[in-house]
């Protein structure tokens, strides 16, 4: 894998027409990390957690991008010792770095210990208490908590915006240039992506309505989210999702997201060689259904047939060829 600034990493996934900032920007979005230094295996791949997410520091160090975006589920479930592997592969990075929680990393009632509320989550990786608005080159991203919503959450992994953070952020998207707004649930749902995908191990952002009036209202809006652990994106109301994949599970891989004045181009940057993809691939396709689901997809060419999106038909390019490789 080439990592110099300026080289092709991995496939292209998307081009997109926005954002366009006049300020060239560069964005490494890791999501789904789900780090455990106990866990082992299932379709998550617990015991290359750690492994993984060091690689996905490693790239972005050697990518010197402007900053590094993680988008939920940094930890397995929240406990203290999971943070503090986390903090120690984290501890790595040479760019700046910022992360909103996901449903793992906030407290539970069925947790035996105290996770970190995502007040405290945002004290530790980003600007204070969500939402909040981080200028990145020439980007604006605006960073949400959809996973706790003030603490009501504990009983379920669903998601859901607060009635505070909504109002902020009708006034934030409308004052900002060249907004990226970044969550962990996703506002679409998975069938908007990808057509078919199983319901029993998916929570869904429960106010995800009156979130995308707000982003519709504004237009040429791009979302980064998680939580599904499948890199996807599509489009409704002038309003863009981006979900990137889980650093771990298959495919266990990043999103570079390179944006200026021509619109912005997204590559899927695998975390793991052939042996490491076809491990995840093999946990991916004999795990709940879920992760059978992402398998299911990916033999479906949701990984070989790329861009998955191409906005700016247009653009000439020695891209990567080929696609994401795991057997």
């Amino acid at each position: 894998m080439r990592t110099a600034a300026g080289s092709a990493v991995g496939p292209v996934f998307a081009r997109l027409a926005s954002p366009r900032p006049d300020t060239p920007t560069r964005l490494f979005v890791a999501a789904d990390a789900h780090v455990s230094p106990t866990a082992s295996g299932t379709w998550k791949v617990f015991h290359r957690s750690e492994t993984r997410l060091r690689t996905a520091v490693d790239v972005a160090n050697d990518l010197a991008v402007d900053a590094c975006v993680f988008v939920g589920d940094l930890t397995r479930d929240g406990h203290e010792r999971e943070y503090a592997a986390a903090d120690a592969v984290l501890s790595e990075l040479s760019v700046p770095f910022v992360a909103v929680p996901g449903n793992h990393d906030v407290p539970k009632r069925w947790d035996d210990y105290v996770a970190p509320s995502a007040a405290a989550f945002g004290e530790r990786y980003g600007f204070g208490q969500y939402p909040f608005h981080v200028t990145v080159g020439g980007l604006d991203l605006l960073c949400l908590d959809t996973a706790s919503a003030g603490g009501r959450l504990t009983e379920t992994h669903e998601g859901e915006v607060s009635a505070a953070t909504l109002d902020w952020l009708r006034r934030r998207v409308d004052e900002a240039d060249h907004p990226v707004v970044a969550m962990h649930h996703m506002l679409f749902h998975p069938r908007d992506h990808v057509g078919s995908f199983p319901d029993g191990d998916f929570y869904r952002l429960r106010n995800h309505a009156p979130l995308r009036e707000a982003l519709t209202d504004r237009g040429d809006v791009l979302t980064l989210s998680g939580h599904i652990h499948l890199p996807s994106t599509t489009a409704r109301d002038g309003v863009r999702e981006l979900v990137a994949p889980s650093t771990c599970s298959f495919p266990p891989s990043g999103l570079l997201l390179e944006s200026g004045p021509q619109g912005t181009t997204v590559r899927l940057v695998p975390l793991a060689g052939g042996q490491g993809m076809t491990e995840a691939y093999i946990r991916a396709d004999a795990g709940n259904a879920h992760g059978q689901g992402i398998a299911a997809h990916a033999d479906d060419g949701l990984f070989t047939v790329l861009p998955q999106v191409d906005e700016r038909v247009d653009v000439v390019g020695a891209d990567v060829p080929g696609a994401l490789r795991w057997r």
